[in-house]
């Protein structure tokens, strides 16, 4: 469906329009995009570029993109930036305009959800995909949280929320320099977090049935199968299956943190006996204390948090 307010413009449908994250990868993209761009152009892509200049600009560049009749968006940026752009596809719950899709040029610190996408970051295969136009439908998440004035908000996912030591360390990694990297920033992020951090009394509903209830490390609600700058959290996960792949990090002490840190980077940290793997589509969690949430790499608030799944719903190219 074709929102009504959309504009009918045929030259907009064969520009991308771009929007460039310049603070992302520490700086960097800001420094890369003038040659990125001479790139883009030497292959005769039309491009109409925009740069954020504000936390949340991506989400108001995008809408006022599809309402002026581009059909390509492009997010240059991190998965933060990603994030931005596909909540910027809806207005009240609708998309805005079914004929355009999402084209990512990853360009972040950690650039997880690429990897599941099996895409990588050079122009060269970013143009290579724009000339297949290969759309597909993938899953999204939706979670009802509060921000940190204890306002509720709903925001879409399409790569993975999380709460509880994920959320805590997101927070410090980006109040801090990703000049490592985003392996390395990750990890050192973890340890420095786990330094003060105490696991948290929270309850875990998945459909309507109680999973947990007690002292948890982390609960992580994943659609992609990475996180954290390489780290295979969800190894079974599946774009488009209709289903969370969610991962239980039960009362881990400091040194089972460690060690199924490593593991993760592998995927064999599911088989722990102190970490649950389980799918669900509708996730309720909950706790008396103060719990962050880290949505798509970027610490967004508190529980409660609601998560729902829109199945097959948003287009990307891929």
């Amino acid at each position: 469906m074709i929102n009504k307010n959309v504009k009918d413009n045929t030259a907009k449908e064969n520009t991308i329009f771009t929007i460039v994250n310049p603070v992302s990868s520490n700086g960097k993209t800001k420094k890369r995009w003038p040659t990125h761009q001479k790139e883009f152009e030497k292959n005769k892509l039309n491009l109409k570029i925009k740069e954020t200049l504000y936390p949340g600009h991506a989400i108001e560049l995008t809408k006022e993109a599809l309402l002026e009749g581009y059909q390509t968006i492009m997010a240059v940026g991190g998965d933060g930036t990603v994030n931005e752009v596909v909540n910027g596809f809806f207005n009240n719950g609708k998309l805005i305009n079914e004929k355009a899709v999402l084209l990512v040029f990853s360009q972040g610190t950690g650039s997880d959800y690429i990897k599941t996408l099996g895409l990588k970051k050079e122009v060269a295969e970013v143009i290579k995909t724009y000339h297949r136009y290969k759309k597909r439908w993938v899953d999204l998440g939706k979670v009802k949280y509060l921000d940190f004035d204890h306002n509720q908000i709903e925001r879409y996912f399409i790569n993975t929320a999380d709460a509880g030591l994920g959320g805590a360390t997101v927070e410090y990694v980006n109040r801090s320099s990703k000049v490592m990297g985003g392996l390395i920033t990750y990890i050192w992020g973890v340890i420095r977090t786990l330094i003060t951090y105490k696991n948290k009394e929270m309850e875990l509903k998945v459909d309507q049935k109680v999973i947990k209830k007690g002292v948890l490390n982390s609960v992580m609600v994943s659609l992609g199968k990475y996180f954290g700058g390489g780290m295979h959290i969800a190894p079974e996960a599946l774009i488009d299956d209709g289903f969370f792949d969610i991962v239980i990090l039960g009362n881990l002490n400091k040194i089972e943190t460690i060690l199924n840190l490593y593991k993760a980077y592998k995927g064999t940290h599911i088989y722990y006996p102190k970490i649950d793997y389980i799918k669900g589509k509708k996730i309720v969690l909950d706790s008396d204390q103060r719990v962050l949430i880290d949505i798509d790499g970027e610490c967004a608030g508190l529980l409660p948090a609601e998560f729902s799944l829109r199945e097959k719903d948003f287009p990307i190219l891929c």
